[in-house]
């Protein structure tokens, strides 16, 4: 007997772990099975044989027959054909008493715990880690409780699609053991379909065979309804993808799983759920779904999007740390752990780190090198991989960057997928790439993407560096600035050049990241990201001998000055200046550094940090500070003993006024760089301290007529921050029409793009808004504008702090508004605490309304 029949061939499977001693089976396992079968028989079967068997490899072809006859030698039968016998006269014996429901819910069973024991031991994380996810249960509640007889679970490689089914899967058999529910459930996943093609039945017979019933049988008569109480039968499939397939065989085989369904989908009982990629769904829903309202697509809100399985939460990804590392008590910032709640990165990341587990290393560029492991592991380093690298090129100069059009027609680049076919299929198999129908009546459109923007900036990233003979300089960063204009790759493609870079030894061309024209925000992501960059390349172990001398070297003017920014202050960027600190910097750098570490501190009210730089800043020599027109330790000590004390130091505005009425004509103090931005702009907040709004206008407009006019549009940053200095000193002063005009100018900015503005921006600009409709007696929307300004202003206490108090200085909010201004008051008096600040030195008393 030749023929492999797929309900004798699992029941050979279970009689090997059973004669093995094993009840379950894991990779491992199949070294030793291979040995015990050499001991028994003489004969020899590869572990790799095994591991095919069980599936824990993919295998296109079915076992020889010798490989059976040894397996059913090793069970104690002469032959394959006398096992088949056997069972043949075993089920003739009971065929007549085996068409019950418990029967049935018994034989599936047998074959769907081992579909979940193979599933389980496939997992990348240890299956007893992995978490059921929440969003399942209520997609199968509705499901179970509509008038639905099929739904699907569709979703890009490395949703978790599998493990997310195995725990529903298993949380239904638990209910069927507890006698809470009475139902069948088959389960398996669709290497195991190949069988139905290499036995040459049809898929309904193929059941049958497999439930252990004869040709002849009929599955509705199998099912007793008197039996059966209320329990459902599913049919779950898992990884149907057409990948795994010739398009003939999928085709052939979704026909039949359509003609199961088509059968059945009046029958109450009958549950069909398929998983498989969005690709898959995509390319056949036509065929699928058919307009029958059967079918639970589950695509909230937008029947186009071919995802219904949402990525990780932050709660699944504490959920998730915690069942890996219980230990584990501290976890990422929010913005980085949500480069995580894709399963397939978190996947990578256990795998690098499962020894020691936990997100709190985390930075910036962690994502990056999951990316670039997974692309040396299954591009690089496998099979076809030069092939590989010619097709994604070739994709890549398909596509139209300019008009962001990134998705590539198949007809364009048909001839280069016939001339690298196997490095097409691999590369649509690990899910770097799809191929997607979205044909219509008139048009064919077949196109082909990346799976996600990671792979696709990677690859252009690549793409463009080759075009530029792997050298990171002006062309590069012209090509990106041309290219990408208002593009939201922009930042990740340059990201990836910025790392080959500094990987290759080019650290020296950083000084041309000036060039690369990048929103306020984007250059905050970019500033963080090479303070996380340089810091994890200076202690690399193997770090190289040029980036040793490139960090032993002072930093030059340019790259310096690329880090400075108000605008960019926050605690992440207080670790990129730290990093910087680690060049070989002359003293004005240094000092300028911390000078920034302060204002940080002073943002954030943390006084401790905020001494602790004044410190740093004491211990420079005096003569260091003469080449600075605006001296920042005085400046620096004034704030802080006002802030500690409410003690003002008036010896810093004595300089602050004579600089006004005498500014430095000779020497080179007005260049116009953003150190210098940083400290003029630290000189006008510090005369705020004046409680006199005219000095500090006196001061603004000697800036403006000796350094730089603020027109608005030029040098956003420095501009933004003196113009709202600027209307702090007007909402003072009462001058509500120029308050206004400044206020309507960044609103329309605001309106226009609120993206180009860093949180902290948006956090003043809502300060502004207030202050402006407090001066025009506005107060409609003034609840909501607070509790914007605080949900941005994050951990910057000062400005949460002084917007409160101008609050709390309004009468008109406080009549309007009892429960709301109540509430400010508690929640300043409660800022005023946990900084160690004293109310009474700043209660309708304090000058700082602008910060």
């Amino acid at each position: 007997m030749t023929t492999l029949l797929p309900q004798y061939y699992e029941l050979l499977k279970t009689a090997v772990l059973t004669e093995s001693g094993l009840s379950t089976i894991t990779p491992c396992d199949c070294k030793v099975i291979s040995a015990s079968i050499f001991t028994k028989t003489r004969q020899s079967i590869s572990e790799t044989t095994l591991k095919r068997i069980y599936g824990f490899a993919h295998s296109k072809f079915k076992p020889s027959l010798f490989t059976i006859d040894v397996m059913a030698k090793y069970c104690g039968y002469p032959s394959w054909e006398d096992f088949c016998l056997e069972k043949d006269q075993n089920i003739a014996k009971t065929q007549d008493t085996s068409a019950g429901w418990e029967i049935l819910k018994l034989n599936a069973g047998k074959i769907t715990n081992f579909t979940l024991q193979v599933l389980r031991n496939k997992s990348g994380i240890p299956y007893s880690q992995t978490i059921k996810r929440q969003f399942l249960d209520e997609h199968f509640n509705e499901f179970l409780n509509g008038n639905y007889t099929a739904t699907i679970l569709a979703a890009p490689a490395g949703y978790g699609k599998t493990i997310a089914l195995c725990h529903w899967i298993e949380e239904r058999l638990i209910l069927n053991t507890e006698g809470k529910t009475n139902d069948i459930i088959l389960f398996f996943s669709t290497s195991a379909l190949m069988n139905a093609f290499l036995s040459g039945r049809d898929l309904n017979q193929w059941l049958l065979a497999l439930l252990g019933y004869t040709a002849d049988s009929d599955i509705a008569t199998l099912f007793d309804t008197e039996q059966k109480k209320g329990g459902n039968f599913f049919l779950v499939i898992d990884d149907l993808d057409e990948y795994v397939y010739k398009p003939e065989q999928f085709k052939l085989l979704l026909n039949q799983l359509l003609d199961i369904f088509s059968l059945h989908q009046f029958v109450p009982w009958f549950k069909l759920i398929l998983s498989m990629r969005s690709s898959t769904w995509i390319n056949n829903k036509h065929d699928i779904d058919n307009g029958k309202s059967s079918w639970l697509k589950g695509f909230i809100g937008n029947e186009q999007w071919a995802t219904n399985i949402p990525l990780f939460s932050l709660q699944e990804i504490k959920e998730l740390c915690l069942n890996i590392n219980p230990a584990a008590k501290d976890f990422a910032a929010v913005d980085l752990a949500y480069d995580f709640n894709h399963p397939l990165y978190f996947q990578f990341y256990y795998k690098e780190h499962k020894d020691n587990f936990t997100l709190t290393n985390i930075d910036h560029v962690c994502i990056h090198e999951l990316v670039s492991t997974f692309i040396l592991n299954k591009i690089y380093l496998g099979h076809h991989s030069a092939e590989k690298v010619l097709l994604l090129k070739g994709l890549i100069e398909q596509m139209d960057f300019a008009l962001q059009i990134y998705d590539v027609p198949k007809t364009k680049v048909n001839a280069l997928i016939k001339q690298y076919h196997n490095a097409y299929n691999e590369l649509i198999s690990i899910g770097f790439i799809r191929e997607l129908n979205t044909s219509s009546d008139l048009h064919y459109r077949t196109c082909i993407q990346f799976s996600n923007n990671n792979f696709l900036e990677y690859t252009i990233a690549k793409t463009l560096l080759n075009a530029n003979n792997f050298i990171f300089d002006t062309a590069l960063i012209k090509g990106i600035n041309t290219q990408f204009a208002d593009n939201p790759h922009k930042l990740s493609v340059l990201k990836w050049c910025v790392i080959y870079a500094i990987k290759t030894g080019q650290q020296k061309s950083f000084d041309l990241l000036a060039q690369t024209q990048l929103t306020f925000t984007e250059k905050s992501n970019l500033i963080i990201f090479l303070g996380d960059l340089f810091e994890k390349e200076c202690s690399a172990a193997n770090k190289s001998e040029s980036l040793i001398l490139y960090f032993k070297q002072d930093c030059s003017k340019e790259l310096f000055n690329y880090f400075f920014g108000l605008e960019f202050i926050n605690i992440q960027h207080e670790k990129t200046l730290r990093c910087l600190s680690k060049f070989g910097l002359a003293s004005r750098k240094r000092i300028l550094i911390y000078t920034a570490l302060a204002i940080s501190a002073v943002m954030r009210m943390n006084l401790t940090d905020l001494h602790k730089n004044l410190v740093k800043l004491q211990s420079f020599p005096p003569e260091d500070y003469n080449k600075f027109s605006i001296n920042p330790l005085h400046c620096i000590d004034a704030i802080y003993s006002y802030l500690k004390n409410g003690v003002i130091k008036k010896g810093v505005l004595v300089e602050l006024t004579h600089f006004y009425f005498n500014p430095p004509y000779e020497g080179n103090y007005f260049e116009n760089n953003a150190s210098n931005d940083m400290l003029y702009l630290l000189g006008a907040y510090t005369l705020l301290l004046t409680k006199n709004p005219v000095k500090t206008l006196r001061y603004i407009n000697v800036l403006k007529k000796h350094y730089k006019e603020t027109d608005f549009t030029t040098n956003f940053g420095y501009n933004f921050f003196l113009n709202i200095a600027t209307a702090g000193c007007y909402f003072r002063l009462g001058k509500t029409t120029q308050l206004a005009e400044i206020y309507s100018i960044y609103s329309a900015s605001f309106k226009q793009d609120a993206s180009a503005f860093t949180d902290y921006m948006k956090s003043i600009f809502y300060a502004l808004r207030i202050k402006t409709n407090i001066s025009l007696n506005k107060y409609t929307h003034i609840i909501e504008d607070v509790k914007s300004h605080s949900q941005l202003a994050h951990d910057q206490k000062l400005s949460k702090i002084f917007l409160l108090l101008t609050i709390l200085n309004t009468q008109q909010i406080a009549d309007m508004y009892p429960q709301f201004y109540k509430q400010c008051h508690y929640e300043h008096t409660k800022l005023l605490r946990e900084c160690g600040l004293t109310a009474n030195l700043y209660f309708k008393t304090t000058p700082l309304y602008n910060t």
